[in-house]
């Protein structure tokens, strides 16, 4: 077989020949076909990128006020003998956390809560906060003589909201307590006859509130 070359001569060409010849030609197309390859998975991949919509948001949801009990001063879990001669203060104190979503804690301490002579001793206002800052409710408490016996002292703590505000400010609306109010109790005994019985006398169902 012959093959027409340059200048108008022929020249004998050979299959193996041709294949050679092709073969360099399609080494020297590859890289372009690569590159196009690439270019066009790029692009493709670019076109196909979704962007995700911010995040929505929500606005902090008020939680029930927490109060760290264990770490109460003093502790809550024996009763506490006190004298009225001493003339000194006895100081509580408690931590608590809250997500108050823009309203007013309030705590007040009382004297026999909810019981027959039940004694408001100090309200206190907290500003509004959230729930990962700790902060502490204090009271220095000064008992009375006429105070005598066996009491129990109580700290109850919740938003604004969930008082009786326009009926009655220092007491809980009992609907709104039961998801929002916090309590801790000590127990105190004033001016004991014997300091060996620390719980003579104290209140008890009987003398509760009706």
């Amino acid at each position: 077989m012959r093959e027409l070359v340059r200048g108008g001569s022929w020249m004998a060409a050979t299959r193996l020949s041709r294949i050679a010849r092709d073969v360099r030609g399609i080494r020297a197309v590859l890289p372009l076909a690569w590159r196009s390859l690439l270019l066009g998975s790029m692009v493709l991949a670019a076109s196909s990128c979704i962007v995700a919509d911010p995040p929505e948001y929500r606005a902090p949801q008020r939680t029930r006020p927490l109060l760290n009990v264990y770490g109460a001063g003093p502790t809550a879990t024996r009763a506490l003998i006190v004298y009225s001669a001493d003339k000194v203060a006895t100081k509580f104190s408690v931590e608590v956390q809250s997500e108050d979503a823009g309203e007013e804690l309030r705590a007040i301490f009382f004297l026999d809560y909810q019981l027959a002579g039940e004694k408001k001793l100090a309200p206190k206002a907290l500003p509004p906060s959230t729930y990962d800052i700790t902060r502490t409710i204090a009271f220095d408490w000064f008992p009375a003589a006429k105070d005598a016996g066996c009491h129990f002292l109580s700290l109850v703590v919740a938003h604004r909201s969930s008082f009786l505000i326009a009926e009655d400010e220092d007491h809980l609306n009992p609907k709104a307590a039961e998801e929002d109010a916090a309590i801790v109790t000590w127990t105190v005994n004033i001016d004991p006859k014997d300091a060996g019985n620390t719980l003579p006398n104290c209140p008890s169902r009987t003398t509760m509130v009706p």
